[in-house]
């Protein structure tokens, strides 16, 4: 993830056209997003999100260029299509991988010139926009079935940025539970946010999450939902929970040994660093505590938090926004 984050860094500020790919759920709109607000120009402009798998095949062209009067039934005035809308902004197209064949060819054409025609009419129109595609699909099958154009497969995948799935980044579920936590709570009026119990905690980072971090939300509103005590415990989490109450701890720890290899000096930090963490949680903030829980000296406990807090310090301020 840390790597995603670096290229989304690097290829914000400029117009090159980028292809998210991940599992559903992953968060590609919410890379989308940080591209756009990072952009130095077009931040100030229109973002526009277009699902290309919610639209029905026939109406997609006109969708994405617009339409005059006339040009078909129910055609009664001219619309702007979305790449209009988008001008001076960015154009997040979705499930790229849905599109018709047919419909690739107009978008390769417009990707190319930059000019787009409303279904109807004989006029271009030049359009500033940059583009962001996302897929959930292996494109390069597709384009071995056939099934997707390889000359648009060239033209979309420039800069492409693979999102992992939340189950290869189990040091990533603790601080995505506090800040939908935060956000639930303030949403839906509740006190404040309820804290993990080390069981539910070692519940979550052992799900393999099939919805991702999308799934990872939902659960986390319903355990608030269920829970009316100071802590959020496994029997808050919904039911399909329960069988997890056992796994080890172990299996919370995201280092994971490749045929790549691995740092082990990076492991070690890696792992210092769920645990602090794990700590704090647990103990509500109280660093004396969270010492006891690991037991550590206090002194060597904030020796050990200080050194974590300088060097995420920096990364945190370059971070992008959102």
């Amino acid at each position: 993830m840390l790597r995603a984050m670096d290229q989304l860094r690097r290829v914000a500020r400029l117009d090159t056209t980028v292809l998210l790919e991940g599992e559903s759920g992953t968060g590609k709109e919410v890379a989308a997003r940080q591209l756009h607000d990072n952009h130095p120009r077009r931040s100030g402009g229109p973002f526009v999100c277009v699902h290309c798998g919610a639209i029905p095949e026939t109406l997609l062209e006109s969708e994405l260029f617009g339409h005059v009067k006339g040009a078909f039934t129910g055609a009664e005035r001219d619309r702007v299509g979305k790449f209009e809308q988008a001008h001076g902004g960015t154009l997040f197209l979705d499930e790229i991988s849905t599109m018709s064949v047919e419909a690739q060819v107009r978008l390769l054409r417009v990707l190319q010139d930059r000019r787009v025609t409303r279904v109807g009419s004989t006029e271009d129109r030049q359009v500033d926009v940059r583009v962001v595609v996302a897929t959930n699909q292996d494109l390069q099958g597709l384009v071995e079935q056939g099934k997707f154009r390889l000359d648009l497969y060239y033209r979309i995948s420039t800069f492409p940025i693979p999102l992992p799935p939340l189950r290869e980044r189990a040091a990533d579920v603790l601080p995505l539970v506090e800040l939908f936590s935060s956000r639930t709570a303030q949403r839906l009026g509740l006190d404040r946010p309820r804290p993990l119990s080390s069981e539910a905690l070692c519940a979550l980072t052992s799900y393999s999450w099939p919805g991702n971090v999308r799934e990872l939300e939902n659960v986390v509103e319903y355990a608030m939902i269920q829970c009316d005590e100071e802590m959020l415990s496994v029997r808050h989490l919904p039911p399909h929970f329960a069988d997890l109450r056992g796994t080890s701890s172990g299996a919370m720890t995201s280092v994971v040994v490749t045929e790549d290899g691995v740092s082990f000096r990076s492991a070690v930090t890696t792992l210092e660093r769920e645990l602090i963490l794990q700590s704090l949680q647990l103990a509500e903030g109280n660093k004396a505590r969270a010492a006891e829980l690991l037991d550590l000296k206090r002194t060597t406990f904030l020796e050990k938090l200080r050194k974590l807090e300088g060097e995420e310090q920096p990364e945190a301020a370059a971070a992008p926004a959102g």
